[in-house]
């Protein structure tokens, strides 16, 4: 990854802002290394990122910056390997997709080019000689980075998701042929299986693939009930069409032995699920949910949990959230809560943990309380949160219009991207405030109304059309958007797996927030505005528009104003913190 991106993702591994040791050895090291890197003195950095690693091997900015000076040196196959283990130490590098998929085509040539057929010749897909010749699945089959990605995140990238597409129809049609692959190729079904099941099979699908699908599913079904052998490819090309756990007797798949990489989607797409359902009976029941729109909301899902997360960030040391806070917003005027032995901390509207878990990760002392209408989301949550972090997360069942009746109030409540799913979003939001305590912080998350026109108008699309909120519904109005002008909606990430997209744009209940209304809920409310979560890009269009005017990130009113200039300014959220001043 480039150096922009390191140094974010080890802003993020390092919150607490502590300098490295002089007494470190690896600190001391990987300094000079960084010096000789950037005096371009390739074969030394080199040298000696290999000795900080010999003493401290899963230091992630050594592992990621030796893969860069190895692809800087033409030694792609190491650096992709290198790049495949940063990217497994620090997730959080994914979050910069564009530039993980940049750094695999530097280190992967054949995969840019034929990612360009693929893209040119869509929607027919090609096949594997088409796409990389004499050299076939070979050329990027087995290159550590590539099954890294394949393995952790959605695409997230059109080009991306369509020469894989391409390339599960051709290993389906080898597999529908009976003859066993090479290890290889089998490796590569299996990544590409596990890829396609974390995506939900977002992927687009012809009705003859249907046809092959259900034909190796009838003789895989009628396998099983015989106890005849059963070819591990035909296991693996069902699984990049449809889970396992959705198949009559596939449990019995797992009383056989397997290869590694079969076995590794067994336990993605059959144990897993089995554990899930397992922790559903254990998860409290805090309130009702006898709301009309909470009951709508909370099926939507059940059938489709959101958002199906794989890793948690990594290299991350625990913070005082005054520090953390002083950190991000270091004008600010903040009443510091002086609390790093124990901050209560409700997650309203938890979702499938993964901000539950960064939050207990991340926060000094924090115990957290995470709360969410889905029993399906919530067993997700419990199944994924790492041991570490298991005793200071309780996890439950809970309705935020009832939360009022369990008589705990929190040092600090996160309600992103939940209380715009309400009936009213104010009183959700009016509720939540009343469980703050005095000085206490509120992270929240709103759908702009002005950067969301391109949803709003693909909504009506979508309705207009008829699309349904089924996977194969969701297949096709994807399919179908991206050939009109609205084919704007693919700017989002969530766009890139079934869940997300069902929540990006066939939600069952949806509000937009503006600027001025958040301004008039903090007046009205005790709350004391403390700042946006912002990219860079914004921060220059902000200081650029108020350069001669005073440029207080905390006036909601240029903020506005901001907005009105530039309407996607919050293209994701409006994601913003507040105090309570009594």
């Amino acid at each position: 990854m480039n150096r922009k991106e390191r140094r974010a993702a080890v802003k993020q591994a390092t919150r607490s802002g502590a300098a490295p040791s002089s007494f470190d050895p690896a600190a001391r090291l990987f300094a000079e290394a960084t010096r000789q890197q950037n005096e371009n003195k390739l074969e030394d950095a080199a040298r000696i990122y290999k000795r900080v690693l010999q003493i401290k091997p899963d230091h992630a900015e050594a592992i990621n910056n030796l893969g860069a000076v190895l692809q800087a040196q033409g030694k792609l196959r190491e650096a992709s390997a290198y790049f495949a283990q940063s990217l497994t130490l620090m997730p959080q590098l994914f979050e910069q997709y564009s530039g993980v998929n940049t750094t695999l085509l530097a280190v992967l040539p054949p995969m840019r080019e034929a990612m360009r057929r693929a893209n040119n010749a869509w929607p027919n897909r090609l096949s594997i000689d088409q796409l990389f010749g004499s050299a076939g699945l070979a050329a990027i089959g087995d290159d550590p980075m590539l099954l890294c990605m394949l393995q952790s995140v959605p695409p997230r990238n059109l080009e991306f998701e369509r020469i894989m597409t391409s390339l599960r129809l051709s290993l389906l049609d080898n597999a529908s042929t009976g003859e066993p692959p090479a290890e290889l190729t089998l490796r590569f079904c299996c990544a590409l299986a596990k890829q396609c099941f974390i995506n939900e099979y977002v992927f687009a699908t012809t009705s003859d693939e249907d046809a092959k699908v259900e034909w190796l599913k009838i003789a895989l079904g009628e396998a099983i009930k015989s106890g005849a052998a059963i070819a591990p490819f035909s296991i693996a090309a069902i699984a990049m069409y449809q889970p396992l756990h959705a198949l009559a007797d596939a449990q019995d798949l797992l009383d056989r032995t397997w290869p590694p990489a079969i076995d590794d989607v067994l336990s993605q797409q059959l144990r897993e699920p089995a554990q899930e359902l397992a922790l559903r009976a254990s998860i409290p029941r805090l309130t009702p949910i006898e709301d009309n729109t909470s009951q709508r909301v909370r099926q939507q899902y059940e059938e489709n949990p959101y958002p199906r997360w794989v890793n948690i960030a990594g290299g991350i040391e625990p913070v005082p959230l005054d520090n953390f806070l002083r950190g991000r917003f270091p004008t600010a005027a903040l009443t510091p809560l002086r609390k790093t032995e124990r901050l209560d901390v409700l997650v309203a509207g938890c979702g499938t943990g993964l901000q539950a878990a960064q939050t207990a990760q991340g926060c000094q002392g924090a115990r957290v309380l995470a709360v969410d209408l889905s029993l399906t989301s919530l067993s997700y949550a419990m199944r994924k949160t790492p041991a570490r972090l298991s005793n200071r997360i309780e996890y439950a069942q809970a309705d935020i219009l009832k939360l009022g009746t369990i008589g705990r109030t929190f040092d600090m409540i996160e309600a992103s991207g939940v209380l715009h799913h309400m009936r009213d979003a104010f009183e959700g939001w009016r509720i939540l405030v009343s469980l703050l305590r005095p000085d206490g912080i509120m992270h929240l998350g709103f759908y702009s109304e002005a950067a969301r026109g391109d949803v709003t108008a693909a909504r009506a699309f979508i309705a207009r059309r008829g699309y349904a909120s089924t996977p194969a519904d969701i297949r096709r109005c994807r399919q179908e958007l991206l050939q009109t002008p609205l084919n704007s909606v693919s700017r989002f990430s969530d766009f890139f797996s079934t869940s997300e997209c069902r929540d990006l744009l066939l939600h069952v209940q949806e509000s937009y927030m503006t600027i001025p209304k958040i301004k008039e809920f903090l007046d009205n409310h005790a709350l004391k505005f403390i700042g946006f979560d912002f990219k860079e890009s914004v921060a220059r269009e902000f200081f650029a528009l108020f350069s001669n005017s005073g440029w207080s990130m905390s006036d909601l009113g240029k903020w506005h104003a901001l907005e009105l200039k530039y309407p996607n300014t919050f293209a994701d959220m409006y994601q913003f913190w507040v105090q309570k001043t009594r």
